[in-house]
C-alpha cells in the first residue's frame, strides 16, 4: 500500500512540474494502474497475475477496436463535407461494429479475471476504471 501511495505522489508532484505539457501514454498508464490497485485493495502477488491479464485485453481491444475507430473517425473529419450519406452510414455501422469487438473482448477479459478473481473484486475495477475515466476528463476540462 505504502509502495502506491509512493507512486502516486511522485506521479502527482511530477505532473506539476510538467505545467502545461501532455501526459504521456506511459504516464497516464502508470497512474491508472496505481489509482485502480489502491481501489480494489490487490496484494503484490495478485498484482502481477491481474495486470499481465488486464493488459493483454487492453491491447487487443486497442488494436482491435479503437485504433480502427480512430483512423476512421479521422478520415471522416477528413471528408465531412464530402461523403454521401451511404457512406456516412456504412462508416456508423462499421464504429458500432468495432465497438461491439471491444465490448466482447472486455466480457472475455471480465471472465477470465473472475476465474482467478472474486466478482466483487472485478465490480471494484469496473467502478475504479469509471471514476479514473471522470476524474481525468475533468482534470482536462480544468487545465482549458
Amino acid at each position: 500500500m505504502n509502495r502506491l501511495l509512493t507512486i502516486a505522489l511522485v506521479l502527482c508532484v511530477s505532473t506539476g512540474f510538467a505545467q502545461k505539457s501532455k501526459m504521456s501514454f506511459e504516464r497516464l498508464k502508470a497512474l491508472k494502474m496505481s489509482y485502480i490497485t489502491e481501489k480494489i485493495g490487490l496484494t503484490e502477488a495478485e498484482e502481477s497475475v491481474f495486470w499481465e491479464i488486464y493488459d493483454a485485453y487492453e491491447k487487443k481491444i486497442y488494436v482491435d477496436s479503437r485504433k480502427k475507430i480512430k483512423n476512421l473517425r479521422k478520415n471522416f473529419i477528413k471528408s465531412k463535407d464530402s461523403i454521401s450519406n451511404e457512406e456516412a452510414y456504412g462508416v456508423i455501422q462499421k464504429i458500432n461494429e468495432l465497438e461491439h469487438i471491444a465490448l466482447e473482448l472486455e466480457a472475455e477479459r471480465d471472465k477470465e479475471l473472475i476465474q482467478k478473481f472474486s466478482a466483487h473484486k472485478i465490480l471494484k475495477m469496473h467502478h475504479a476504471e469509471y471514476y479514473f475515466n471522470r476524474e481525468m476528463l475533468y482534470k482536462m476540462k480544468k487545465k482549458e
